[in-house]
């Protein structure tokens, strides 16, 4: 590829950094190098689908990546010719951010990560609470205004469903299963047994 061109993210994969239907400008390499904090958009092996992931490591072996709201790094190794381009920036409703990567990508994953951590082990202490509230159903009786939307994405693995409220994805049910997965503190809010 030798010039810009732009593609709506969608998934939880990058999630902060990047929202279900921001969008992104990918331009090409050129000829420089790829660095390890940098977000690229690739063909991984086996998938017809692109990827958008950091990279975690360069090497003689290829090049490693992970999603910043994933745990582990993705299972493939890819070469430079797979790679499509690098985010420069990405668009939600009308801010336009610029996306780093090298050393300073490498800082904000760590940091992603590090507050991941924290709200794992925080939300472990009141996760006892917080669910006995959900089973209450109090904060449902306040009428909540927002604009609620449910969206449905095919996959290659079926239908993924996404329920947004206002400009957020708040709740995820992935293909092939009957479960939502609603994220805090949005459970106090939505009755998950009138979702689809």
């Amino acid at each position: 590829m030798s010039r810009d061109y732009y593609k709506i993210y969608s998934g939880p994969s990058m999630s902060p950094t990047f929202k279900t239907l921001d969008g992104l400008r990918i331009v090409p390499y050129g000829g420089r190098p790829i660095r390890p904090g940098d977000i690229i958009v690739f063909s991984p092996p086996g998938l017809s689908r692109k990827v958008t992931h950091r990279v975690i490591s360069v090497d003689s072996e290829g090049i490693r990546t992970r999603g910043d709201n994933n745990p582990y790094d993705d299972p493939w190794v890819i070469t430079p010719d797979q790679v499509l381009g690098r985010v420069a920036c990405s668009q939600r409703r009308s801010w336009q951010l610029p996306i780093y990567g090298g050393v300073v990508g490498r800082l904000y994953a760590a940091a992603v990560r590090a507050i991941h951590l924290i709200d794992v082990n925080v939300s472990q202490i009141f996760h006892p609470a917080y669910h006995r509230l959900a089973r209450t159903n109090i904060f449902r009786l306040v009428t909540v205004r927002f604009k609620t939307r449910i969206l449905s994405f095919n996959r290659p693995t079926g239908t993924e469903m996404q329920l947004v409220i206002g400009h957020y994805v708040v709740g995820l049910r992935p293909p092939g299963q009957n479960k939502w997965q609603i994220r805090r503190p949005f459970r106090l809010l939505v009755d998950e047994t009138a979702l689809p």
